[in-house]
Order: structure tokens, then C-alpha cells, then sequence
């Protein structure tokens, strides 16, 4: 056989067998299988179908991620309302040297609310899933309109995200994680609440500097530092995370910093001057404590 035809069956043959993958592609029962692995007593993830698409990337369709909604699988029925995100899209690409290695790098991609999140795992298996480290990076996601409702305020949110999150995994209780969120452009419009006593229906920052470690029951804010054109802020302290996400404790302490454009009109209201002994020195220190559902914030 002349070797032009070897060739040409070669490609045929390579050719066909790609087509065939991709028609015969098993997309719905992969699409079950890790809505069954992807899944904890906090944290659900459903998949109506994957599709192959060059090179070695699967794309998920009608995906959805349900957290702190705990499902009766018996009955298919919700116990706890919890967070539902639903991405525009999600992307998975599969390291064709790593699949062949005991642990697996994966890395995607996901586009949510006119933002990015991209990242990387390093899996050890996939059932059950474990993974010794990861990597996330989100880029551009604006949050508008988002209505909170609290016992003590009712907010409206509205910013854009940016940030970076790191987590090894060793085991048990050395399993930590640290990231940084660059929060821009954010107001909240509040109803009710502690800024009211200060004149203040809304609360705007420019920039929002957040760092934070976390570990198996919660997050550690080891800096955060808030800049506006009426207030500056600095907070650090505890969230235990909890679901649903509305029972999640607070353990927080603030200040009001000297170096705020409006720390003189709040420091002379009598409510303030009664607790606070050298405000335009040390600023305004406050505390939030309770759950999001109830926070406790006082001077």
C-alpha cells in the first residue's frame, strides 16, 4: 500500500474515532455522576448535561449551585432554604498528562454576573471527591440590587468583586485556607439600622481591602479596610460559618476612623458623645456580634 493511503487512512481513522467521541459522548450520565459526587450536606451541585469541546474541555450546561439547601433525597424535597448560583457558564479543562497521574490537576472557568472566577484543583480522587489544593481568582463580578433583610436593617447591596482565594488541604484540622477581596464601588441603602442614628439612609465605600484566613468551622478577618466619602472603617474578628447561611455568627469589632470626612457632624450628636470620650483621637469603636439574621451592633 502506497504510503499516501496509509496516511489518509490514519486520518480517517483518527478523524472518525473524534467524531464518534463526540456523538456517542456518555454527556447526561457524566452530567449525573458528579451532581452525585459534587454533593454535601451543605453544598449540592446539579448538572443537566456535559459536552466535549477542543482541546480536552468539558462544558457544563444548566448548571447550578445550591449552598446551605439541604435536600430530602427520599422525598426530592428542600429541608433548609439556602443560596442558589446559577452561572452563565462553567468549563472544565482536563491536564491530559496529570489524568494519567494519581493526583489530577483540573482547572476551570466559570462566568457569573458579568464577572469571571477561574482557578485550579489538584485532585486526589473523585469519589469521594478530595482534592489537596486549590486556587480561585475572581475578576470584574458586579452585585446589583441585592436585597438583604436582617432584623435590624433592611439593605439593598450594590459593588463589584475582585479577589483571590488559596486553600491546602492536608487533613483534618490543618485543612486552611487565606484569600484577599477587593470590594469597588460599594453602597448599601439601609432601612432601619445602626447607620440611621448616624444620618445616614446610605453608606458608600469606594474601596473595600479584605484579607481573611479560613479554616474547617469559619473565616478570620485579619484586615479590612473601608474608604468612603463619608465614613473610613477598619474591621477585623470571627464569622462561623453556619447553614443556613442566615445563622452564621458574627464576632466583629470596628472603628470609625478619626480621618473621616463627616467624624465631627457624628461625634457631636448626644447619643454618640454620651459613649465615646475622644472620638476625633481614636474614632468611633463599635461591634457587631449575632447571626446575619440578627446582628448586634453597638458603640
Amino acid at each position: 500500500m502506497k504510503p499516501k493511503f496509509i496516511l489518509f487512512y490514519s486520518l480517517f481513522f483518527i478523524v472518525s474515532s473524534v467524531v464518534f467521541a463526540f456523538l456517542l459522548f456518555p454527556g447526561k450520565e457524566l452530567a449525573a455522576y458528579l451532581s452525585q459526587v459534587v454533593k454535601n450536606q451543605n453544598f449540592i451541585l446539579i448538572i443537566d448535561d456535559v459536552k466535549p469541546a477542543i482541546p480536552f474541555t468539558l462544558k457544563f450546561e444548566n448548571t447550578k449551585f445550591l449552598i446551605g439547601q439541604n435536600i430530602n433525597q427520599d422525598l426530592g424535597q428542600k429541608i433548609n432554604e439556602g443560596t442558589q448560583i446559577i452561572p452563565q457558564s462553567f468549563e472544565v479543562f482536563l491536564d491530559p498528562v496529570s489524568i494519567l497521574k494519581n493526583k489530577k490537576q483540573i482547572k476551570f472557568q466559570s462566568n457569573f454576573s458579568q464577572g469571571s472566577i477561574k482557578g485550579q484543583l489538584l485532585l486526589n480522587s473523585f469519589d469521594p471527591l478530595s482534592f489537596s489544593n486549590g486556587t480561585a481568582f475572581l475578576s470584574g463580578m458586579k452585585i446589583s440590587d441585592f436585597r438583604y433583610k436582617t432584623d435590624l436593617a433592611d439593605i439593598i447591596f450594590n459593588c463589584e468583586l475582585n479577589g483571590e482565594y488559596r486553600q491546602s488541604r492536608a487533613g483534618g484540622k490543618d485543612d486552611f485556607g487565606n484569600g484577599s477581596l477587593l470590594i469597588q464601588n460599594f453602597s448599601a441603602e439601609m432601612k432601619n439600622s445602626f447607620f440611621n442614628i448616624l444620618n445616614l439612609p446610605i453608606v458608600d465605600f469606594s474601596n473595600i481591602k479584605l484579607e481573611f484566613i479560613q479554616q474547617t468551622n469559619g473565616l478570620t478577618i485579619t484586615k479590612c479596610l473601608a474608604m468612603g466619602s463619608i465614613i473610613n472603617v477598619k474591621l477585623k474578628g470571627r464569622v462561623d460559618i453556619a447553614f443556613p447561611v442566615q445563622k452564621t455568627r458574627l464576632n466583629l469589632t470596628g472603628v470609625i476612623l478619626p480621618d473621616s470626612p463627616y467624624l465631627a457632624k457624628f461625634a457631636n450628636m448626644a447619643r454618640i458623645k454620651s459613649v465615646v470620650k475622644n472620638s476625633k483621637k481614636e474614632g468611633i469603636i463599635f461591634t457587631i456580634k449575632g447571626t446575619l439574621k440578627n446582628p448586634e451592633i453597638k458603640i
